[in-house]
C-alpha cells in the first residue's frame, strides 16, 4: 500500500515542475487514495479483534461462562464475562458491508448446532472452506482467521490466513471469484445488547444472526496478572501461595491429590498449596488436579483447576548464590541438590566456565587483566532456574606469552639439615604445598610460599621403600622404590592426605634414579624414567602410561648412540614429556653432559648445553605458564673444588624455535652459590608450580647437603 503511495507521490513532484501544469486533480486523487487505505487499515483491525471476540464468545457457551455486562463506547462495546474476562468488539459502520466489501462473520449450522465462520457478499452468506471443509468455531481458537487487504492499483483484495499468519490466501466465493472491498464494514458485529424480557446478552452480526448467552452477576476466581496457569510444578514438600483475583464468591471448596493440601483464603483471596514430603512420596500421587471450586449467587458456580505435579527442580544454598574473586583464575565448588541428574549450566560470558558434576558444579573465572567485571552462571533443571552471580576485581596486564625474564625473585630458602636429612626429591602439591622426600623417611610437607612445615605423610604400603617422590599435574603424589630385590614398585595418592596405591609393579631392575609424570595417575598421564644400566651404549627411557587411571606394561623408547645423546648417564638423569599431546616431544638431561635433549618418537632433534661438566644436572621437569612451556633443572657441584655455576636453568620448549633461544639461568652469582655445596652426588631436584592466579610461576630446588629454596617469576607486563 505505501509503495503505490511514493510511486504517485514521485509523479506528482516530477509534473509540478512543468511550468503552469495543474495538479489539482492528481492531488484529489492522491488523498482519496490515502482516505481510503486509512479507512481500510481500521477496517482490518476491527475485523481481526472481532474475529478473536467471536472465538471468546464461542469458548463461553460452550464453557458455561455467562456474561454479567455490556458497556457500549464511541466506536463499539466492550463485554465483561462472569469468569472475569473481558473483550471489546467493534460496531459496523453503516449496518452493511459497504458496496463492493465482504464481512467476515460467523453462521449457525443447525443441523449439527456448530457455529462455522462464513463470508457475507452482495447480502449472501457463504461458509469459508480450505481443502474442501468448512471451519468450525473452535473455544480453543486453533482455527481463528486473520484477515488482511493488499492493494493491486486502486483495487483492494481480502486475504485470509489460517496458520497465525504465516501463510495467506484471496478470500474467493464460491464461484472462485475474488472479493474486494472498497472501504468495508468496520468489524463483524452490528450491535451488542441486554435482552432485559430474556435476560441474554444479544450479539448481531452484520447479517443479522445473533449469538445469544445468559446474563448474570459477576463470578469468577482466577490468577491474579495476565497468566492463568495450567499446569504448576512443585518440588517434595515445596509450599507455593497464589494470589487470586475474585468476584462475587461466597463459598469455596478445595481438592487435591493424594497426601497434597491446599486452601484458599477468601479474605486475602490467596490459594496455598502444599507437596508431597520426600517421606510420603511413596504412597502420594505425584501429579494430579487441584480444584477451587466456588459458588455465588442465583445457584452459580464455576470450577477453576491447574494440573499439580512432583517437578525436576534444582537448588544452592543462599551462599553461594552470589560469588567474589580477585583476578586470578579461580574455581568454585557450588553444591547444589536436584531430584533428576540433567542439570545443564550456562555461562553468561566467555570468562566463566561451568562444568556438572555429581552434586557439584565447578565454575571457573579466568584470569583477569581487565576492569572488575560481573557474570553469571544460570543452573537449569526442567521446572526451575537458579542463577549464580560471580563477581571479579580487575588484574594486571600480562604478557603475551611466557614469563617477564627480570621477575625472579627469593622467596625463602632454608637448611635441608632443618627440615629431613638425606632429602632427595621434592614435589610441588598445587598452590600451598611442598613435599620433601628423603629415602626410608616420611617425607615431610612445607608451607609452599614461607618454606615453613606443616607435618609429614604416612606413606602406607610404601612406608620405608620410598626412594624417589614428585607429583602430576593434577596434584597427586606419585613415589617410586629403589633397589628392591625384586624390582620396583610405583605408587599414587590423591594429595598430601590421601592413601598410597601401587599401581605399577616391575621386577626388572632397568630403571633410573628420578622419576617424572606428566597428566593425571588417576586419567591419562605418561610416567618416564631414564634407561639403564651403567654405559649401556644406548640413551632412552622407560614410559608408562595409563588411560581412565590404568596403567599399561610399559614401553622402552631408546635413542641409538651419537651426538650428544650418547654423553649422557643413563643411570643418573631424568627424562619427562612436554605433555599429553600426540607425538609430544620428550626430553632428556644426564650428568657429565649437562645439556637438555629434545626428542621426538625416538629421535634427539636438538640440544641446549647448560654449564661445564664440574657440576651435575640430574634432574628434570616441566611446566605451562602464561602460554608457554619451561623446561628447568638444577645443578650443584660434585666437587668441592668447582662451586661456579650451581643454580637453576630453564629453556622454553614451547615450539623449537623457541628452544634454539637458549637456555635462561637464575641463582647464578654471588648470593645463591650458598645453596649449594661440594659433592652433592648427583641428587639434584627441581619442581616448577605454575601458580592459580595465573600471574606466578615458582622454581623450588634442592641442593642435597645443602639448602631447599623457593623462586618466583612473573608474566606482568609492567
Amino acid at each position: 500500500m505505501k509503495k503505490l503511495l511514493y510511486l504517485v507521490a514521485a509523479a506528482c513532484v516530477l509534473f509540478a515542475s512543468c511550468e503552469g501544469y495543474d495538479d489539482t486533480a492528481l492531488k484529489n486523487q492522491i488523498q482519496g487514495i490515502e482516505d481510503r487505505l486509512t479507512e481500510l487499515e481500521k477496517t482490518v483491525k476491527a475485523l481481526n479483534q472481532d474475529i478473536a471476540g467471536v472465538e471468546t464468545l464461542v469458548d463461553a457457551m460452550q464453557k458455561n461462562v455467562y456474561v454479567s455486562k455490556i458497556v457500549e463506547g464511541e466506536t463499539g462495546y466492550t463485554v465483561y464475562f462472569t469468569n472475569g474476562e473481558q473483550i471489546t468488539i467493534a460496531n459496523g459502520k453503516d449496518g452493511a458491508a459497504g458496496k463492493d466489501g465482504v464481512t467476515v462473520t460467523v453462521k449457525l449450522d443447525e443441523a449439527d448446532g456448530q457455529y462455522y465462520w462464513a463470508v457475507v457478499k452482495d447480502g449472501v452468506t457463504s461458509f469459508i472452506e480450505v481443502d474442501g471443509k468448512r471451519l468450525i468455531v473452535k473455544g480453543d481458537k486453533g482455527n481463528t482467521p486473520l484477515m488482511r487487504v493488499v492493494m493491486e492499483g486502486e483495487t483492494g483484495y481480502w486475504e485470509v490466513s489460517y496458520d497465525n499468519g504465516e501463510t495467506y490466501e484471496r478470500v474467493k466465493l464460491a464461484d472462485g471469484t475474488p472479493v474486494t472491498t472498497s472501504g468495508g464494514a468496520g468489524g463483524l458485529f452490528k450491535a451488542a445488547y441486554i435482552d432485559e424480557e430474556t435476560n441474554t446478552a444479544v450479539f448481531e452480526f452484520l447479517n443479522g444472526d445473533t449469538i445469544e448467552i445468559e446474563l448474570r452477576s459477576a463470578l469468577y476466581i482466577k490468577f491474579k496478572g495476565e497468566e492463568q496457569f495450567e499446569s504448576v510444578a512443585f518440588d517434595l514438600g515445596m509450599t507455593k501461595s497464589f494470589e487470586m483475583e475474585a468476584e462475587g464468591v461466597l463459598k469455596t471448596v478445595v481438592t487435591t491429590p493424594d497426601e497434597w493440601k491446599a486452601s484458599y483464603d477468601k479474605a486475602t483471596a490467596v490459594l496455598t498449596v502444599t507437596a508431597p514430603s520426600a517421606e510420603h512420596a511413596s504412597c502420594a500421587d505425584l501429579k494430579g488436579e487441584v480444584a477451587l471450586i466456588y459458588f455465588g449467587e442465583e445457584n452459580q458456580s464455576s470450577v477453576l483447576s491447574f494440573n499439580a505435579y512432583i517437578g525436576v527442580f534444582v537448588s544452592v544454598a543462599e551462599e553461594y548464590l552470589s560469588l567474589s574473586t580477585g583476578a586470578a583464575e579461580h574455581t568454585f565448588d557450588v553444591p547444589y541438590t536436584t531430584t533428576d541428574d540433567a542439570i545443564e549450566a550456562v555461562a553468561s560470558v566467555d570468562w566463566l566456565t561451568a562444568v556438572v558434576e555429581e552434586g557439584v558444579v565447578k565454575i571457573t573465572a579466568a584470569q583477569n587483566a581487565v576492569a572488575d567485571r560481573e557474570g553469571t552462571v544460570t543452573l537449569k533443571a526442567d521446572d526451575n532456574e537458579v542463577v549464580i552471580t560471580v563477581k571479579q576485581t580487575a588484574g594486571a596486564a600480562l604478557l603475551e606469552h611466557g614469563m617477564r625474564m627480570d621477575s625472579p625473585e627469593v622467596m625463602w630458602a632454608k637448611p635441608i639439615s632443618e627440615i629431613v636429612a638425606g632429602a632427595t626429591s621434592i614435589a610441588a602439591v598445587g598452590d600451598d604445598y611442598l613435599v620433601v622426600n628423603a629415602p626410608g623417611a616420611a617425607p615431610v610437607v612445607l608451607n609452599a610460599l614461607t618454606g615453613e612445615q606443616v607435618g609429614t605423610i604416612d606413606l602406607g604400603v610404601m612406608a620405608g621403600a620410598n626412594a624417589h617422590i614428585t607429583a602430576d599435574d593434577a596434584g597427586n603424589l606419585v613415589i617410586s622404590s629403589f633397589a628392591e630385590a625384586d624390582g620396583f614398585r610405583i605408587a599414587r595418592m590423591k594429595g598430601i592426605e590421601g592413601t598410597p596405591e601401587v599401581f605399577i609393579t616391575r621386577t626388572s631392575a632397568e630403571y633410573g634414579k628420578d622419576l617424572s609424570v606428566v597428566g593425571d595417575v588417576y586419567g591419562s598421564s605418561r610416567i618416564t624414567m631414564m634407561y639403564s644400566p651403567w654405559s649401556s651404549g644406548t640413551t632412552g627411557h622407560l614410559l608408562y602410561q595409563t588411560v581412565d587411571g590404568v596403567a599399561d606394561g610399559g614401553y622402552w623408547s631408546k635413542i641409538a648412540a651419537g651426538s650428544i645423546t650418547s654423553k649422557i648417564d643413563n643411570n643418573n638423569g631424568d627424562v619427562i614429556y612436554r605433555d599429553m599431546g600426540q607425538g609430544a616431544p620428550y626430553f632428556m638431561i644426564g650428568y657429565s653432559s649437562n645439556c637438555f635433549v629434545w626428542a621426538e618418537n625416538g629421535t634427539a632433534q636438538a640440544v641446549q648445553p647448560i654449564v661445564d661438566s664440574n657440576l651435575g644436572a640430574v634432574c628434570i621437569d616441566v611446566e605451562l605458564f602464561n602460554n608457554a612451556y619451561y623446561l628447568a633443572t638444577a645443578c650443584d657441584s660434585y666437587f668441592t673444588w668447582s662451586m661456579n655455576a650451581p643454580g637453576i636453568y630453564m629453556a622454553d620448549v614451547t615450539s623449537l624455535a623457541h628452544f634454539s633461544a637458549g637456555v635462561v639461568p637464575f641463582l647464578t652469582g654471588e648470593g645463591y652459590q650458598e645453596w649449594a655445596v661440594g659433592a652433592a652426588a648427583g641428587e639434584t631436584d627441581v619442581a616448577l608450580h605454575a601458580a592459580s592466579d595465573g600471574v606466578y610461576m615458582y622454581a623450588y630446588v634442592l641442593h642435597p647437603n645443602g639448602k631447599i629454596g623457593c623462586v618466583r617469576v612473573d608474566c606482568l607486563a609492567e
